[in-house]
């Protein structure tokens, strides 16, 4: 008696729809809570939303940056690779037709 597709997918989409609901209950309760701040809390807190972005988005950018040269690198050889290989099987038939008596 196991569960057919649909049911499987209906149970599936219940899930994702209980979570966000969830999720949307405490967003708003977070969002609704107010708590008083002292001007040099405020000023700490406006930093931290200002420069928490700006410094993980930089360090993910430098992240992805080297991510992506040390794949191009591999891949630069790879091709690299793939062409003497090329270059050099060419040239083994040009010299077979260069040859005299063939």
């Amino acid at each position: 008696n196991s569960p057919t597709l649909q049911e499987r997918r209906r149970n599936m989409w219940s899930f994702f729809r209980n979570v966000s609901q969830g999720h949307e209950k405490l967003k708003k309760r977070i969002h609704n809570t107010r708590i008083p701040l002292g001007p040099k809390a405020r000023t700490f807190v406006t930093f931290l939303y200002i420069t928490l972005p700006i410094a993980f988005g930089y360090r993910l950018m430098q992240y992805t940056n080297n991510y992506a040269e040390k794949h191009a690198r591999k891949r630069i050889e790879h091709l690299r690779d793939e062409s003497n290989a090329r270059r050099e099987r060419v040239m083994e038939v040009v010299q077979k037709k260069q040859e005299p008596g063939k």
